[in-house]
């Protein structure tokens, strides 16, 4: 079987949002985890620290995949500005089935981590060993 054709990378970014009308408190972060020929994309109420407490989450409409490449961009229609300040890589495609929660592998500041999306928000754990005696 060739899989030359096949894409198995795949990316995402961290962007701060500035000036968002529907914004209260002016700043938010979007979340874009890059689906073929989309990005699925959460509203974050902050930036998630490694094995720190979950941040409130929101699932938001699907993002153009341009915004995996833009470093920084005036958001159409006078919301805000948007300016990557992570990146990195997917470990696994996502699964093809919608789910209230999701835990994905990915790269995230050159180490690789679970990303956890669920009920309490979204969080970025160290990724679980097991060890053999």
């Amino acid at each position: 079987m060739n899989n030359l054709g096949e894409k198995n990378v795949y990316r995402w970014v961290l962007l701060r949002h500035i000036d968002a009308p529907d914004d209260m408190k002016g700043l938010h972060f979007d979340l874009l985890l890059e689906d073929k020929e989309f990005c699925r994309t959460w509203r974050l109420s902050d930036i998630p620290l490694l094995d720190g407490p979950y941040v409130d989450s929101v699932h938001t409409a699907p993002h153009n995949l341009c915004w995996l490449d833009i470093e920084e961009k005036v958001v159409s229609g006078n919301r805000g500005v948007a300016r990557r300040i992570k990146q990195g890589i997917l470990l696994q495609s996502f699964p093809s089935v919608e789910g209230s929660s999701i835990k994905l592998p990915l790269i995230w500041d050159k180490l690789e981590v679970d990303l956890v999306i669920d009920e309490n928000g979204c969080r970025i754990s160290s990724k679980e060993r097991n060890y053999f005696l």
